[in-house]
């Protein structure tokens, strides 16, 4: 009786297992704040639960502890080691352990799933038949995926909204997709080169033919080297007698991916596939040198565990390089590295780093002793292909890591593929260790069984219901933070209704708190936008939307205090706390000296940042104190030399600062800076701008307009009107540090103020 209640517990953990092979590249759910990386997560959590659950119940049933040793525990469990410390010691621990909402992928508690999901799919994948059904399960994944990102690309769409974009895909981008496909490429190629039974060759040449299509059509150039070696691999440590005897049906493959390659990327008339390669958008990846700088820098001031687990973003925003301005994504923010290697690095520090390195050496070993297996023994046991093919996979794996950062779908198959390359092993197979504390009870019949396992099950199970029930209130806020955000143009009252079921689910969770501050401020700004005018042209107000302004801008500030007080290293919560202040100057004194307080803050967190300089001199401009609002608009042109905005506000803060001659010199620069696109508004606004100056300058005498203002303290908030009437007074203002003068780039064409002009 227990052997086959064991034996069905065995059925059951195998079955969820191809479950959570076949689901996990696939799901997808619109109603959560990330449609793809937060639903999977959520599905692996409580498959794992579960999973372990199960695999420690069928321990109890059998009366012993029975793990699979492979080659790769020990560096995964020292890589599990070193994130647990670096999250424990992190600065931002919160993130650390779940993650920067709403991404997930690379918190602690990701990896936790990641490598525990790896050990139960090693101790249960005991024989060939189990191996074949799992990557049956994993290549009829990998072929829906394949197809739906084919008809995205060619425009047929999923009837969904979300999914109406020519790179959707169903692992959530387009990376993930190439990875999947490229980790199960090399048992296809060998299955042409080298018939055998676990792939039909007319099988093995169509999935070939749509993984290699797939790749070459919406690749990055170092996904299509990665395509080249897995070729190459197949082809040159084949047996030489191998390749002769199927070599056409391999070139033909081979070509037909070669000639869409050639189609999607050469250009001549009519050719309509590669307008469509064209139109294809790219993944943006942090170039590799931006990601040394910052990664060698964080690893610099937290050398041995690093800041923690899901840490890159603050490390980004605090140590980018002045040189990330020029690059057209200057906007951006990154969380990830431009490789596993140097996102590592980054977050664990050295300790990490070795980890991985020593997990990439132990692959690496073992992939090449099984590259080139064509023993008798592994022909008797039908692994003369797939522990080859496996091991290739295995390469490619490595090869990946050092080209892209790793998404939570490239990490699971890469565990997946590696577990069936070491259960491919016979010998591996059969290296089995029992556990044991020594602890024995008896039953009535004095037949003795092993305690370990019980106390094991206690555990879990107090552990296991902490973890569904976090999971299931995590899961709950994040779809009212969906709901919110869906009612946020159209009916404010529920949004703050679903954002505060949101905060009281999960009350930690910064982004939440931001998009609470703002939905209360634009409440409180449309209760002021119905303002009427009254005697001397003030705006009245009545005294019930006073109390309530009053009381929707104090929910509104102190909600923003929350954000950066939960995460104090996200220069974005601090930016949102200054905007904040800053546009609520017309009902709130001394908002504006809470601003620029805020706004230090930010500029500490992300000092190569030239917006928030340039929303500093525009707090300065409109008070009227040109010279620090000249300073910050200069500082904003020198981080960012083809900022045109900049440059246009320095131009007014000269011109207002009654400096027509190096207002002139400014504005001559922003003309430049604009010329490109001469029909643009901006263009004209500029143009119109140079000539009032020249005017100017050579009747010295003063034209601007008295009623302009400059762009960055334009606002459009209604209660920035200095009409309206004081509802609320902040207190104590804080002291204002200012911010480090940026130097100019001796290559950049930086302004430079005349010898003529007074200081």
């Amino acid at each position: 009786m227990r052997n086959r209640l064991a034996l069905y517990l065995d059925y059951v953990i195998t079955f969820l297992l191809f479950l959570v092979a076949g689901l996990t590249p696939l799901i997808f759910f619109d109603q959560m704040t990330e449609f793809y990386e937060m639903p999977k997560m959520v599905f692996l959590v409580v498959t794992t639960v579960l999973l372990i659950g199960l695999w420690i119940f069928s321990w109890i049933v059998k009366g012993r502890i029975v793990l699979t040793r492979t080659p790769l525990d020990i560096p995964l469990l020292v890589l599990l080691v070193v994130v647990l410390i670096s999250t424990y010691i992190s600065p931002t621990r919160y993130e650390a352990i779940y993650g920067n909402f709403p991404r997930v992928h690379g918190s602690a508690v990701s990896w936790v799933v990641y490598i525990l999901l790896y050990f139960v799919t090693v101790s249960h994948l005991k024989d060939l038949t189990k191996i074949k059904m799992f990557l049956n399960v994993l290549y009829g994944s990998a072929v829906i995926v394949a197809a739906l990102t084919l008809l995205a690309f060619f425009h047929a769409f999923l009837p969904f909204d979300f999914a109406k974009a020519v790179n959707f895909t169903p692992t959530g981008s387009t990376f993930s997709t190439i990875a999947f496909l490229l980790l199960l490429l090399p048992l296809p190629i060998l299955s042409i080169i080298t018939p055998n039974k676990f792939m039909p060759m007319p099988l093995a040449v169509v999935l070939t033919i749509l993984f290699g299509v797939t790749v070459a059509l919406t690749a990055s150039v170092p996904s299509l080297v990665a395509l080249l070696i897995a070729f190459a691999l197949c082809f040159f440590l084949s047996k030489p007698h191998q390749v002769k005897k199927t070599l056409p049906l391999f070139l033909v493959t081979v070509a037909v991916i070669g000639l869409v390659l050639a189609l999607a990327y050469v250009p001549f008339s009519g050719n309509a596939l590669q307008q469509l390669e064209t139109n294809f958008p790219k993944e943006i990846q942090l170039p590799f040198s931006i990601s040394w700088n910052v990664s060698v820098t964080a690893f610099r001031d937290n050398p041995f565990f690093g800041p923690g687990p899901s840490s890159y973003l603050f490390s980004f925003t605090t140590y980018k390089p002045a040189t990330f301005n020029l690059l057209p994504f200057w906007s951006f923010s990154f969380d990830t590295s431009y490789n596993e290697f140097l996102q590592t690095l980054g977050t664990l520090g050295i300790f990490g780093f070795l980890a991985l390195v020593y997990f990439c050496i132990v692959i690496l070993v073992n992939s090449w002793r099984n590259l080139a297996v064509d023993t008798q023994d592994a022909e008797q046991d039908n692994t003369h292909v797939l522990l080859p093919a496996m091991a290739m996979s295995g390469l490619l794996s490595i090869v990946l890591l050092a080209i892209h950062a790793t998404t939570l779908v490239s990490l699971v198959v890469t565990l997946f593929i590696l577990a069936v390359l070491m259960m491919a092993q016979k010998s591996i197979r059969e290296r089995v260790t029992e556990l044991s504390l020594g602890i024995k009870a008896s039953t009535a019949g004095n037949r003795q069984f092993d305690l370990f396992p019980i106390i094991l099950f206690v555990v879990y199970v107090v552990a296991a219901v902490a973890v569904l029930y976090t999971t299931v209130t995590m899961t709950m806020a994040d779809y009212y933070h969906r709901m919110a955000l869906e009612t946020a143009n159209t009916n404010g009252a529920q949004t703050y209704a679903d954002l505060q079921k949101a905060e009281s689910l999960n009350p930690y969770v910064d982004l939440y708190r931001v998009d609470m501050s703002q939905t209360n401020f634009a409440l409180a700004n449309a209760i002021a936008a119905r303002a009427k005018p009254g005697k001397n042209g003030a705006l009245n107000l009545s005294t019930q939307d006073r109390q309530t302004i009053q009381t929707l801008l104090a929910q509104s500030i102190n909600e923003a205090k929350a954000s950066v007080l939960l995460s104090p290293r996200n220069a974005r919560n601090w930016e949102v706390l200054a905007s904040i202040y800053r546009n609520i100057d017309g009902v709130a004194q001394n908002s504006l000296a809470f601003s620029l307080s805020a706004y230090g803050q930010a500029i500490q967190l992300d000092t190569m940042n030239p917006t928030l300089r340039l929303d500093v001199g525009g707090i300065y401009y409109i008070t009227k104190n040109y010279n620090n609002a000249i300073q910050y608009f200069t500082d904003a042109a020198n981080l960012k030399p083809d900022y045109a905005n900049a440059y246009y506000n320095l131009a007014i803060a000269y011109r207002d600062n009654n400096d027509p001659v190096d207002a002139l010199a400014v504005a001559n620069q922003t003309v430049v800076l604009l010329q490109s696109n001469t029909s643009s508004p901006d263009y004209k606004t500029a143009v119109q701008l140079q000539s009032d100056l020249k005017k100017a300058v050579a009747s010295a005498q003063k034209t601007a307009a008295a009623n302009e203002k400059a762009t960055a303290g334009q606002s459009n908030s209604a209660l920035q009107n200095s009409n309206l009437p004081k509802v609320t007074n902040l207190n104590n203002p804080p002291s204002v540090t200012p911010a480090p003068t940026v130097q100019p780039n001796p290559k950049a064409a930086v302004p430079q103020k005349s010898s003529s002009t007074k200081k």
